[in-house]
């Protein structure tokens, strides 16, 4: 009996203990500032140049253990694509961005990557016309990798570069952009806050 009641107190330290390492699940708010531009050519001579970009919204930490956590993100994001020669082809879109990232927790520092799925909310020129269903394609798929610092109190600072897998713009002669293969191409500063800390 008494090496019953010792195998199960045993169990229990033991499930007591993985689940004390295991950091509480969290949720949270952040805000980004982006240099954007885009890569690749047309055959309209379209050449690029950075332009500032603005993102917030909300963030996520799901853990899988002491140290592995899914990050997803939903995020409103305005983008400035900016042409350097032929500035009727400049374009302003507006975007709802969903990060789904996987992060590697070392203390505070982490590290994270994964897809990222953008829709297209609304597109104009310089004008202000509307080119949303003409120019931009409506749903872009990304690449994400970053790194960053997160207090135990919860603040976060972070880094990472948001790479176009998807065409930016439809690949149509019609929207007076040219045939060719632009892509998206980001650097983001984030600021984050996850609320009641990070448990760690």
């Amino acid at each position: 009996m008494k090496k019953t009641f010792l195998s199960l107190a045993l169990v229990a330290a033991a499930a007591g203990a993985a689940q004390a390492q295991t950091p509480a699940n969290s949720i949270g708010i952040k805000a980004g500032y982006g240099i954007t531009s885009l890569t690749g050519n047309t055959s309209s001579g379209y050449t690029s140049k950075s332009h500032s970009a603005y993102q917030a919204g909300l963030m996520a930490d799901v853990y899988f253990g002491e140290v592995i956590s899914f990050h997803p993100e939903a995020l409103y994001t305005k983008q400035y694509f900016d042409a350097t020669d032929l500035v009727n082809l400049s374009r302003d879109v507006d975007y709802i961005n969903l990060p789904l990232l996987a992060r590697y927790h070392a203390d505070g520092l982490f590290f994270e990557a994964g897809p990222e799925v953008n829709f297209a909310l609304s597109g104009k020129d310089e004008g202000g016309a509307d080119i949303k269903s003409r120019d931009v394609t409506p749903v872009a798929l990304d690449y994400v990798v970053g790194l960053g610092y997160q207090l135990p109190v919860g603040l976060s600072l972070g880094v990472r570069y948001d790479g176009g897998i998807s065409h930016t713009y439809k690949d149509t002669a019609g929207n007076n952009l040219g045939t060719g293969n632009l892509r998206s191409s980001t650097f983001w500063f984030n600021l984050g806050y996850a609320f009641g800390g990070t448990g760690r």
